[in-house]
């Protein structure tokens, strides 16, 4: 699955802060709350904009087939690099295309405005730390 990612810079302020403790344990929450905040946008994202779908069923012609939820079931958020670092992600086969479409369906994103809108979230509440 192609992988999107932020990245700050002019970071030498934020690095200088973080030499010390209680700025490190403030950098370490923030990535903490924002990972979680992005799964959750993901996954409320992912009941509005995941309605069904139709599927041609032998005998029956086109059939209407309720979402089983599995891809926001699937959603996880992982912590690494110390607490500097969070991943989120969808982990069924099939969520990349959901997310970007195909030449058969449409793009139906639920991740990226999520990540859209935290990430502008994120910078902020790393500002605060090297404002403060």
């Amino acid at each position: 699955m192609p992988r999107i990612s932020i990245s700050v810079s002019g970071t030498e302020r934020l690095s200088k802060k973080l030499e010390s403790t209680q700025y490190r344990s403030q950098a370490r929450n923030i990535v903490k709350r924002n990972g979680a905040d992005l799964s959750d946008k993901t996954k409320n994202n992912m009941s509005r904009v995941y309605t069904g779908h139709y599927e041609w069923k032998k005998g029956k012609g086109r059939v209407f087939v309720k979402p089983t939820g599995a891809t926001s079931k699937s959603v996880t958020v992982q912590i690494r690099n110390g607490g500097y670092s969070a991943s989120v992600g969808a982990h069924t086969k099939y969520s990349p295309y959901l997310e970007y479409g195909t030449r058969f369906m449409t793009k139906r994103p639920a991740l990226i405005p999520a990540f859209r809108t935290q990430g502008q979230i994120f910078i902020k509440d790393l500002k605060n730390i090297i404002n403060d």
